[in-house]
């Protein structure tokens, strides 16, 4: 059954669905512990960028105004692909194929929860995690050799 996308009919709206779908709600991965979302994730999620082509800084700020109506979607700005994937990331929490140490240098989390919603060629849909806080990332080329050590199973 294929997994349900969002649908972006404004900004305002994807942060919306995002924090009461998946902030503010009570995730369990597989082993028991609890998964957490944060607001200001929302803008790494959906790879929102400035005009200059940077992710901004000041997310809080952002946030405010995105629920105010100052930010739209902008074509080029943002990842809709991402965007509409955002559910995905309920699934990917609770469910995950495998969950490994995280292997991303620059990675904020300890731990990467990984599942692949497509083919064995297909590429990965991955999520950092080091609870309470995480990162969404939406890797599409996971190696063998990072998936090798595991945390679980």
């Amino acid at each position: 059954m294929p997994l349900k996308l969002l649908n972006l009919t404004s900004i305002q709206a994807a942060l919306q669905w995002y924090e009461q779908n998946v902030c503010n709600v009570d995730l369990r991965d597989t082993r028991g512990f609890r998964v957490r979302f944060q607001s200001e994730h929302f803008i790494h999620h959906i790879k929102l960028t400035n005009k200059y082509g940077k992710e901004p800084k000041n997310r809080a700020a952002v946030l405010q105004e995105i629920r105010s109506g100052k930010i739209h979607f902008v074509t080029g700005r943002y990842n809709p692909q991402r965007a509409s994937e955002i559910p995905w990331a309920v699934e990917l929490a609770t469910e995950p194929d495998c969950i490994c140490p995280n292997w991303q240098a620059l990675g904020s989390g300890d731990e990467n929860y990984v599942k692949n919603f497509g083919t064995t060629t297909a590429a990965s849909f991955g999520m950092q995690s080091n609870r309470p806080a995480q990162t969404l990332l939406f890797p599409r080329e996971v190696k063998e050799k990072e998936l090798a050590t595991k945390v679980w199973p």
